[in-house]
């Protein structure tokens, strides 16, 4: 990978932590963009390694995004130092229509495009078409990820539902790819999931009455600085 912004994804020897976008939408609500810069705005400073967005699904019946390309490029150009991930549908055949939306998030954004695909176990020749794709279209330097895909397929993505209460010992209380819990059992929880090997964990904020931008700031001055080493490689 040649993309300036994969080092920063996948540190040696440290988990990395990205954040899905809009993070402060109310449920069946559009994003309020001011907000939604303050979060771009926080996430830069503390370090986050990337901003997510997500393809919306035409039947969802709760779209969040028209364009995640388009809502990137705004975001942004608010947070210069973090990479700008989609998460999207990949085709198995065809050109897809966001092509030539990478590539024009690619050049704005000074090379800070990456794609990411929930990928089933047969599904890696649908990832290995995009990126020939890619490169026929001079977008090569676009990675394309993997999001809970097979532990074999390096560098590993995963997804964390994160309700992170504001008592700071609130035990853990696990769901599947959710956690709920304050940040003493979350950084258990993060140095677990480094040890068996991921390397960059996208979070989702489950919204429980308080403010993001709070929730931000104590993973930004409690919990990134203490993100756990020995990534396994």
């Amino acid at each position: 990978m040649t993309n300036p912004v994969y080092p920063k994804l996948f540190q040696s020897g440290c988990m990395t932590m990205g954040l899905m976008t809009p993070a402060a939408r109310k449920p069946g609500q559009p994003a309020d963009v001011a907000i939604e810069l303050a979060v771009a705005r926080r996430a830069d400073r503390y370090g986050f390694a990337a901003l997510w967005a997500s393809q919306s699904s035409p039947d969802a019946g709760d779209a969040i995004l028209d364009d995640p390309f388009v809502w990137l490029a705004a975001i942004g150009a608010a947070a210069p130092g973090v990479a700008l991930a989609a998460r999207l549908d990949l085709p198995r055949h065809g050109m897809p229509p966001w092509l030539g939306a990478v590539r024009s998030l690619q050049r704005m954004s000074g090379g800070r495009c990456v794609l990411g695909a929930a990928l089933a176990d047969d599904s890696e020749p649908a990832r290995l078409h995009l990126e020939a794709m890619l490169a026929e279209q001079g977008a090569e330097r676009v990675p394309v990820l993997h999001i809970d895909g097979r532990a074999d397929l390096q560098p590993v993505v995963r997804q964390l539902y994160l309700e992170l209460d504001e008592r700071a010992g609130a035990p853990a209380q696990q769901s599947g790819q959710g956690f709920r819990g304050g940040r003493i059992a979350l950084s258990a929880e993060l140095e677990r999931l480094a040890e068996s090997g991921v390397g960059h964990l996208l979070v989702h904020l489950v919204r429980n009455g308080r403010p993001v931008l709070d929730v931000l700031d104590e993973l930004g001055t409690e919990v990134l600085p203490r993100l756990p080493l020995g990534v396994a490689p």
